[in-house]
């Protein structure tokens, strides 16, 4: 059996349609998971770093994904930001906030700060944080020194999202 006028014998347009399908999907892929923050220094890697808008213009909070990965165990010691006169780490007991002093990063392992955990919490903005803002994040480790990550404000439910 013959193609017909403007038929495609070898198949090659289907594979030029699937490719152009998974580029896509791809792009679109990229482009959801490169929205949070992420940086790299010293063997700590952060990423999906997120700031969820606030209805408070004086507070907000900060989540992240802290990966250690140097063969030697690190810890978080301390946060600040030019964007807050205080930040703190916060962790999530019985429903209440708990201040902690530092939070350990284990070799060759991940940390998440989200909801319900482990979270930064910036006291005292410079500014609202609203929505298409970025704020910067210094994160100051045992081992790895300063780490610096800029974290972007989504609505709240984009940052949830954006979270492994």
């Amino acid at each position: 059996m013959c193609p017909g006028p403007g038929a495609d014998p070898d198949g090659s347009a289907d594979v030029r349609h699937t490719l152009v399908i998974v580029a896509s999907a791809l792009a679109v892929l990229g482009c959801r998971s490169s929205r949070g923050g992420s940086t790299t220094s010293g063997g700590i890697s952060i990423s999906h770093a997120v700031v969820p808008a606030s209805p408070s213009p004086t507070d907000a909070s900060a989540f992240m994904m802290i990966e250690n990965t140097s063969a030697a165990p690190d810890s978080l010691t301390g946060v600040s930001s030019p964007d807050a006169e205080l930040v703190m780490l916060h962790e999530m007991v019985d429903n209440r906030m708990e201040m902690v002093e530092g939070l350990a990063v284990p070799a060759e392992s991940r940390v998440l700060l989200a909801p319900g955990g482990y979270h930064l919490m910036l006291h005292r903005l410079t500014r609202p944080a609203a929505v298409g803002d970025t704020l910067t994040l210094h994160l100051q480790f045992a081992q790895a020194g300063e780490v610096v990550v800029r974290a972007p404000v989504l609505r709240y439910t984009e940052a949830i999202e954006l979270l492994p």
